[in-house]
């Protein structure tokens, strides 16, 4: 009897054993560059229970998900990248996913560089209870339409917002930024660029992109900024602008109109 007690635990380990390993699925790494993992191929739909994912963020600081290479695929989907999706990833610090589907994206809080480029982004959200160490964020080419809640990421120095669907801009969230070099809001349909009710100082901002929007004006008179070196303001239908004032672009060497 007690031989058959014996098989019967065997078998029942085996089974909580084959059970736990079909609750886990691990995400390795299909090719390893330059400290870069770039993940096998991934599908997460709005429905997908990422639980159960496991990411190799104990080795790796960089994270690609994406198709980035020629000789293997690695084209992956990832709709929704949620709170709960990044928390598989932790321990990820540069974080590229390039043209994987996206339409929605929750900040990642302790991510210094993300990267969202070519994407279907139209929502994104940004906790205001929180700290953001993000320093470097692409998201040319999608579908975004505000930017308000992006006054919480105070750390940014380099934005790119090129190639969206903004119509209207308020300088005032980017005074939120206050280390902010490179801000790139070209070949979008901004046709207001408002200053909020005061004056916007950027003490550390170096180049300004607002080309091929439908500018007609711009108000620069509440524009502090000292370190400006380039604004380029091509494809806009402005004529004129009045850029003298030595306090507020004391450096300002280059004006494309």
């Amino acid at each position: 009897m007690a031989k058959y007690g014996v098989l019967i635990l065997l078998v029942a380990g085996a089974t909580l054993l084959g059970l736990a390993r079909a609750r886990y699925s691990h995400v390795s790494c299909q090719v390893v560059e330059n400290k870069w993992c770039t993940v096998q191929r991934l599908r997460i739909t709005a429905r997908t229970d990422v639980r159960g994912l496991v990411f190799p963020d104990d080795r790796y600081e960089k994270i690609r998900i994406g198709q980035y290479y020629d000789f293997v695929n690695t084209d992956s989907t990832i709709v929704i990248f949620s709170a709960e999706l990044f928390h598989r990833m932790r321990r990820a610090r540069y974080l590229q996913m390039n043209g994987v589907r996206m339409v929605g994206l929750d900040m990642p809080e302790t991510v210094l560089e993300l990267d969202v480029a070519n994407n279907w982004l139209s929502r994104v959200y940004v906790d205001p209870d929180r700290s953001y160490a993000l320093r470097k964020l692409n998201m040319r080419n999608n579908l975004l339409t505000s930017i308000s809640s992006f006054k919480y990421l105070n750390s940014i120095e380099d934005l790119d917002l090129s190639d969206n669907m903004l119509h209207t801009v308020n300088f005032d969230v980017f005074s939120f930024m206050p280390y902010i070099r490179v801000l790139n809001l070209a070949r979008n349909r901004i046709f207001s660029a408002t200053a909020g009710d005061g004056v916007i100082s950027l003490g550390y901002l170096e180049e300004a992109n607002l080309a091929e929007n439908q500018l007609t004006k711009l108000d620069v008179g509440v524009w502090l900024f000292p370190s400006l070196r380039t604004l380029n303001l091509t494809g806009n239908a402005i004529k004129r602008l009045n850029l003298s004032s030595q306090q507020s672009f004391p450096r300002l060497k280059s004006v494309l109109l």
